[in-house]
């Protein structure tokens, strides 16, 4: 038997790694954590730079390099460790077989789907992984948290799909118990796979087994600070005999409550350890509250525990909700010890995935500016998800109804407006819909992508104008503390030269919520429009920051129109290149190009100017006078030079605009 069959990785829970059944003793506990890492990640070599970040992130690069080399040297040098780790001047990797690890067993059962991987599956299962392994090092901390979370995901994910698959009356009742009990292994608290298992038990005549699972499923649930839904336990009060379901327990909302008009998030705070300062899991718990309530477009939830027990939390914001699992969202508020650190999850209750992880250290908990940047991030994250989100929309609710049009309206194409316009002038005559201040901002938005969009009389531009005024200023009426409603006011009024007063609505904006990534991206192009570059690339390089991994396309067109005002033209185009086609893209693309002396790449510009164009308005023609003037009408600059520039390179570019100038 050789040295690799006598090892054994356990990644499940908490980590450890034998050898014939003895532990292996590391040399120091981040050895041991830069062992693990490599597991976890086997089959690519690692920078060793990126190692050492990881690791030592508190050491300047030198420092942590040197500290990278002593503890692989360590590692190298004990001979129960040695044999784990390869490594070359500029990489490292675990040098032994990546499917020896319980997690990669688990993999494979979970892959095999039968009814013995499942049981093997959910025997292997022995917690999170990783679990209890920090090091209180941030970047070696957050990773742990999203590998936990993807591990979850990606796991809750396949069964649930598995599960969907298995028509619950033509499947084996065994092989559907087992993926039940493994999913719920992973995810206790998960509703439908509960449900589910307890009428598999009920119907395969496992009473006893059925009311265990039911006290689980409350326990798992009340861990979370949450009840059962009224209707489950309706279902199975008479099935379970009645006295395995608790009579006291609070019921959810009747079914024929009023539907919700938003997208609704639950917090829920965990119980303090004993080992962080419960004031500062109270004032996260807070802060997150403060936040929440920032953004418009959500209804924040948290269970009122004052009249539980008659103990008052201390909070600085309550609001008592009786639905604890009608929501869209979930955030879990809890405490790791050992990273010095709070973590802020959430989890979408849709899907059952885990959204996205934050991670909050105890000393950036002691300062307000450092803990509201952060978890007003968190929650700015949180809101793209759910703009950004493509679930099936049945409630037909008014909030349901401008969010397809918005999701419309931020593919920045005149295709794109034309649908979202009846959707939202509906609305607009709807009882409900008409309360809502952001149906009549985005009708104002809309109003004015057909200006930019779509070359149009003098006449009808200016009507297009004044009517996208009038509903920006209904909608701020309607709702002030909407950031949004302030964006496209001052995008009217920019349109309108009034670039002063314009920019104190983008300010009043940025002052409602200044960790939206939207409302900065647009405040920075009308910084750029006003004159101000170096405020507008600052604000430009905030809103990037703010949007994390993914940044939408539309948010290239800003960037483009901020480059090419500040003269940056290869950056201009290298974001045209990843912004929506539009005339107006196109225009600007032309434009850069011819001022770059590429007049052939101009030209091909040219075609994409005139493609759009037909696709806009098929009927018209792009003659010098009327792109002039819709150029002269649409052009937001400050500083005439820059239209005349502008103009410059489109004539160069044979565009004939010269009729405007």
């Amino acid at each position: 038997m050789t040295s690799d069959a006598l090892l054994q990785i356990q990644l499940l829970g908490s980590p450890a790694i034998t050898r014939d059944g003895t532990p292996i003793e590391f040399p120091s506990r981040k050895s041991a954590a830069l062992c693990l890492y490599l597991i976890a990640n086997a089959g690519r070599h690692i920078e060793r730079g990126h190692l050492a970040a990881l690791l030592w992130g508190d050491h300047d690069a030198e420092a942590a390099r040197g500290s990278l080399r002593k503890c692989l040297s360590l590692l190298r040098a004990n001979d129960q460790t040695a044999s784990l780790i390869g490594s070359d001047r500029g990489h490292a990797w675990f040098a032994g077989d990546p499917t020896r690890t319980d997690l990669a067993t688990f993999n494979r059962c979970l892959g095999a789907g039968t009814e013995r991987a499942y049981r093997e599956a959910s025997r292997l299962w022995r917690g999170l992984p990783l679990a209890d392994f920090e090091l209180g090092e941030a970047l070696f901390d957050d990773w742990t948290a999203r590998f936990r979370s993807d591990t979850v995901g990606v796991t809750h994910k396949c069964l649930a799909k598995r599960l969907d698959s298995m028509p619950e009356e033509r499947a084996p009742i065994s092989l559907q118990i087992a993926a039940c009990e493994l999913l719920i292994t992973v995810e206790p608290s998960d509703s439908e796979a509960n449900e589910r298992l307890l009428r598999l038990l009920l119907k395969d005549g496992q009473k006893a087994a059925a009311a265990r699972q039911f006290r689980v499923y409350v326990n798992a649930l009340k861990e979370l600070d949450l009840d059962p839904p009224a209707e489950l336990v309706e279902e199975f009060r008479g099935a379970l005999g009645g006295p395995e379901v608790d009579e006291s327990l609070p019921l959810a909302r009747a079914p024929n409550a009023p539907q919700r008009d938003r997208p609704s998030v639950a917090l829920v705070r965990a119980r303090p350890s004993q080992n962080v300062m419960p004031d500062l899991l109270s004032y996260a718990h807070s802060e997150v509250i403060h936040q929440l309530t920032r953004f418009r477009s959500m209804r924040c939830f948290e269970r009122d525990d004052h009249d539980r027990g008659g103990q008052d939390t201390g909070l600085i914001a309550r609001i008592g909700f009786t639905d604890a699992l009608d929501h869209d969202y979930r955030l879990l508020l809890w405490d790791e010890p050992r990273a010095r650190s709070i973590y802020l999850r959430c989890v979408n209750t849709r899907r059952q995935d885990t959204v996205s992880s934050t991670r909050i250290g105890y000393d950036r908990l002691e300062d307000r500016a450092s803990a509201e940047a952060i978890i007003a991030t968190a929650i700015n994250s949180l809101e793209q998800d759910i703009i950004t989100d493509d679930r099936p929309r049945l409630s037909g609710s008014p909030f349901e109804r401008w969010l397809e049009a918005y999701q419309l309206l931020t593919q920045w194409s005149e295709a794109s407006a034309r649908q979202a316009m009846p959707i939202l002038e509906d609305l607009a005559l709807d009882p409900q819909g008409k309360r809502l201040s952001l149906v009549h901002s985005s009708i104002s938005s809309l109003l004015m992508i057909r200006r930019l969009m779509i070359p149009t009389s003098a006449a009808m531009a200016k009507a297009d104008q004044e009517r996208a005024q009038a509903t920006a200023l209904k909608a701020v009426s309607i709702d002030a503390l909407e950031p949004f409603n302030h964006i496209i006011l001052g995008w009217t009024r920019m349109q309108a030269n009034e670039h002063d007063t314009a920019l104190l609505s983008f300010d009043d904006a940025m002052a409602l919520n200044p960790y939206s990534a939207s409302t900065v991206v647009a405040a920075a192009e009308a910084y750029a429009y006003a004159g101000n570059a170096a405020m507008a690339s600052k604000l430009a390089d905030k809103a990037a920051s703010l949007t994390g991994r993914f940044i939408p396309p539309y948010y290239y067109t800003y960037f483009a129109n901020i480059a090419y005002l500040s003269g940056d033209l290869d950056r201009c185009i290298e974001h045209l290149r990843r912004a929506p086609e539009s005339i107006h893209t196109a225009t600007l693309l032309v434009a850069a190009h011819a001022e770059r002396e590429d007049m052939k790449a101009a030209a091909a510009a040219r075609v994409r100017f005139e493609r759009e164009l037909r696709r806009a308005e098929p009927y018209a023609q792009s003659d010098g006078s009327t792109v002039s003037k819709w150029l002269v009408s649409t052009n937001m600059h400050r500083d005439p030079s820059v239209r005349q520039r502008m103009f410059g390179s489109l004539e160069r570019a044979g565009m004939p605009v010269a009729a405007a100038r």
